[in-house]
This record gives C-alpha cells, structure tokens and sequence, in this order.
C-alpha cells in the first residue's frame, strides 16, 4: 500500500514547549537534519514523527515529555499505548513490522526495567522472554483496570508481530531535547545566537508543515529540501537583524471560534465575500501577530513605539494600494476591488526596528488595523463600520 492511500491517523497528545515549539516539531526537525538526502520526514502522520527512508523502510517515534510521571515505567498506560498502536499499525498491514524501527524518545531523561530490557532485546529467545513478562503485567481478576486494556490490545496482535516491534525497538532518553538540534546548527555560531538559529530551523520546520496541513496535503517533507532550505537561510539572513516568531500556528477550533464570533477585522473580509480559506489564514496571521508583538516587547526586541511607526507605514500603504485599484480596476465589483486591495496589501513587505519581519506579520498587522477600522477592505468600510472605529 503506498504512501497516499494510507488514512491520517489521530493526532498524538500534546507534549512541552521548547523554545515556542512542541516536541514533535522539535524532533521533526532532528530528524530532518540527521537522515539521508534520499529520505523523507512526516509529522503526525503514521507517528508523532516518521523517517520514511529511500529504500521502503520506516522509522516510527513516538515523543513524549513530562516533568511529572514516567512515561517509561513498567505499568505506564502511554507506554503501553505507543505499543498497542503500532501492533494496529501492523496487524492492519499499514506498515511491515520486519521493515520498521520503532523508537521511543522521552524528554527529561527517564526509563524503566522493562521498557529498558525491550530495548534490548534483539533475539527471538530475549523477545519471548520479554513478552512472558509484559503478559505478566495484566491481572486476570482486573482485566481493565491501569495499563491492562493496551497491554492486552498489543498481546492481541500475532506473536511474530509483537516480537518484531520488540526486536526493532529502542528507547531513547535526552535530559535536553534541543541539544540535538542544537549541534546541527552551532558550527560557527556564536554561543549567544545558537538558540535563536535553533529556533529559527525548527521554525522553518513547522512553517512547511503547518502549510502543508492547512493546503490539504501529507505533512512530510524532503530532507534535503528541509536542509537547502536552512542553509539558504543561514546565508542571507543576520539573526541581529531578523525577528523570530515563536507563536504557534492557532489550532482549527480556535480559529472557527473566532470567525464564528465576527471580531471587526472578520467582518471587513466578509464584507467583500473572502472565502473561508482567505479567512482562515486571516485569522491565524492575525492571532500570531498579536502574540508577536507582546512577545517582542516584553523580551525587548522590538521597542513598543515602532509598532505605531510600522502602522503608519501600512495605512499609508493602504491608501495608495485603494487608490490604485480604484483607478485601474473601476470596472469590477465592490467586493472584488476589497480584496484585490487585501492581497496587495498582505504582500507589503518592510522592516521593524530594521529588523525583517516573518511572511505572517505584515497580513496579521493589516488586519490588526483593520479591527479598529483604521483602514478597510470595502471601498465604502468607513460607512460600513462607522462608529465601530476605536
């Protein structure tokens, strides 16, 4: 079964921040940097993270992260969870257990006897003495209760099954997550911008694969691409000199609830019949710029009155992009003019402080002017929303 015909599984559980990112995304981006040209990375598809190698070979990892609990004790249900999903993994055929390594990374270092001795274990006689003391695990008079069900759930699959993930299993625990993407990018650097250009490569990370998700496609990317595309980065950017944007993309739901509630800045696109895709990236842009910003003065970035030197740049910019539009695009309808005036607008590019600005900032300040109906869409927005204005 190819790659394409195989269903999106459910997202994993949510794991810390590092740096403004999860760890998923964090070790996306390990992996991006450390596999073969030939191979590719995908987030959140068949695993937290997958290495879908040249040759039809997988590496599954799951991720976790906790500074309460073990993730990796003998009777931790998420362990035994991990385990359970990928024998459905290949009890469905989704994926060839004698072709794939499984990996568990976990994130202040911790382990376990048992979870240590399946790492281990390599040969069929310590995979069979391995599975006699995982069958151990389940009370026969409380089938149901802790981790019992998603041990049984694994225990269920054939016994070749289960023996192949043990065999090509390993446990990988770090103190510090970031230190591997860290030595990826630390070569040359001075110490003091090594965390902001790991920030900026997992960033460039997550903005391909948040792209990819909200365009409908398999959120996995080329190694190689991924690393031409850090090392174009490096070369033409001066980390003085660009600000980094740690706001995560806002999650579906969290945007529905802001189109459904109808902000100002919403009903200026609505007012020239945006579809919901324009609105979509609208409100992420929008949330991500607001995050940006207070996160930026607090840390000192960027000092609070340039943004107010910044938004008299794009008012300006706007007045002559209406103008424009006004005069050579008279003939087309009201709404059409709005957001031809829009896209114009969102790809204004200008500085902060001298410093470049990421893609989603000067859309997301548009529309923050828009919110206080310092400028609009509509060719008539100042009648449509008078007195809305703050």
């Amino acid at each position: 079964m190819s790659l394409v015909e195989l269903e999106k599984p459910p997202k994993s559980a949510a794991a810390g921040q590092y740096l403004g990112f999860s760890l998923q995304q964090l070790r996306a981006c390990y992996h991006l940097f450390s596999a073969a040209d030939s191979d590719s990375v995908s987030l959140e598809y068949l695993d937290d993270v997958a290495v879908h190698r040249a040759d039809g070979s997988l590496l599954l990892e799951q991720d976790k992260s906790t500074l309460t609990g073990n993730p990796a004790a003998d009777k931790a249900v998420d362990l035994w969870k991990t385990f359970s999903n990928w024998a459905t993994l290949c009890t469905d055929k989704t994926i060839d257990p004698a072709r794939t390594d499984f990996r568990l990374f976990i994130t202040p270092a911790k382990t376990g006897a048992l979870v240590a001795e399946m790492s281990a274990a390599t040969t069929a006689a310590a995979c069979a003495t391995v599975l006699a003391k995982i069958g151990k695990l389940v009370d026969p008079k409380k089938p149901d209760v802790g981790c019992a069900p998603q041990v049984r759930k694994f225990l269920s699959a054939k016994p070749e099954i289960c023996s192949a993930i043990i065999a090509r299993f390993s446990l990988i625990s770090e103190t510090d997550a970031l230190e591997s993407v860290r030595q990826f990018v630390r070569a040359g650097l001075p110490q003091a911008a090594v965390d902001n250009m790991t920030a900026a490569a997992i960033g460039i990370a997550r903005d391909r694969y948040d792209r990819m998700l909200r365009e409908g496609k398999t959120r996995k990317i080329d190694a190689v691409v991924f690393r031409r595309q850090f090392q174009a980065f490096t070369r033409t950017s001066n980390l003085a000199g660009y600000l980094l944007s740690k706001a995560p993309v806002p999650a579906d739901e969290v945007v529905a609830m802001v189109v459904s509630d109808a902000p100002t800045f919403v009903r200026q696109l609505q007012a020239v019949e945006a579809s919901s895709e324009l609105l979509t990236s609208a409100v992420s842009d929008y949330l991500r710029t607001i995050s940006d910003k207070v996160e930026w003065a607090e840390e000192g970035s960027v000092v609070a009155e340039s943004f107010n030197e910044l938004d008299g740049q794009l008012i300006r910019k706007h007045t002559l992009v209406r103008d424009e539009v006004e005069d050579i695009h008279s003939g087309l309808s009201e709404p059409e003019r709005g957001r031809r005036v829009y896209r114009e607008c969102s790809k204004v590019q200008l500085p902060l402080d001298g410093q470049s600005l990421p893609s989603h900032f000067i859309a997301g300040a548009f529309n923050d002017l828009a919110e206080g109906v310092r400028l609009g869409w509509h060719p008539a927005y100042a009648a449509l929303f008078k007195g809305v204005a703050q």
